[in-house]
């Protein structure tokens, strides 16, 4: 399964992002640049710790398909400051890999591995032609690197809630922050309202 919701808070993200350049299957890219800047590619775990887009990552698994889609988004004039665009990174067959972590003191969210299947680009082809044909990645090589990050995941776990596994500093927040209901996209300290 290429989707896997997990808890990770602090040093569990940097954790995270060193087992992907220690896989050494992927290029590492920001999903979006800062506004005003070009997307920046990623050579090093230590590279993204000082990154402020550093938390919403695009991996292309290495000669799985085309090289990824960098697109330029024109800002609106509403758009605080001065700049007036930003890129991102695009591609069929990256895999997402997304830091949730903490919201405020009484929430954590979860952190997110995804990408897509072969059937669901060829659905949507039609829809980004910018993206190329999804028939030109090798989905069985994108699988399986997604595969192998999920399962390198799972293994830093010390526990779970329901499916998502709880990395250290996680189970420790949820802990500390007497942090047990979950809902949404995370667990609360507060049941839910509804």
């Amino acid at each position: 399964m290429p989707n896997l919701n997990f808890y990770a808070a602090d040093d569990d993200w940097a954790a995270v992002v060193e087992s992907v350049f220690e896989l050494g299957l992927f290029r590492v890219f920001e999903s979006d640049s800062e506004p005003g800047r070009e997307l920046r590619e990623f050579r090093a775990a230590a590279d993204i710790a000082t990154a402020p887009q550093g938390r919403h990552l695009e991996l292309f698994v290495v000669g799985s398909g085309p090289e990824p889609t960098v697109s330029r988004i024109d800002l609106s004039a509403d758009s605080p400051g001065d700049p007036t665009f930003r890129h991102c990174c695009e591609g069929w067959g990256l895999v997402q890999l997304y830091y949730g972590g903490p919201f405020g003191t009484r929430e954590l969210r979860w952190s997110h591995t995804n990408h897509n299947s072969a059937k669901r680009a060829a659905t949507w082809a039609a829809t980004v032609p910018r993206l190329g044909d999804p028939a030109a990645w090798d989905w069985a090589a994108v699988t399986s690197a997604s595969g192998r990050l999920n399962r390198v995941i799972r293994r830093m776990a010390v526990s779970r809630i329901g499916p998502h596994p709880v990395l250290p500093h996680a189970g420790r927040l949820i802990a500390d922050g007497g942090l047990r209901h979950e809902y949404g996209t995370g667990v609360h300290a507060t049941p839910s309202h509804g």
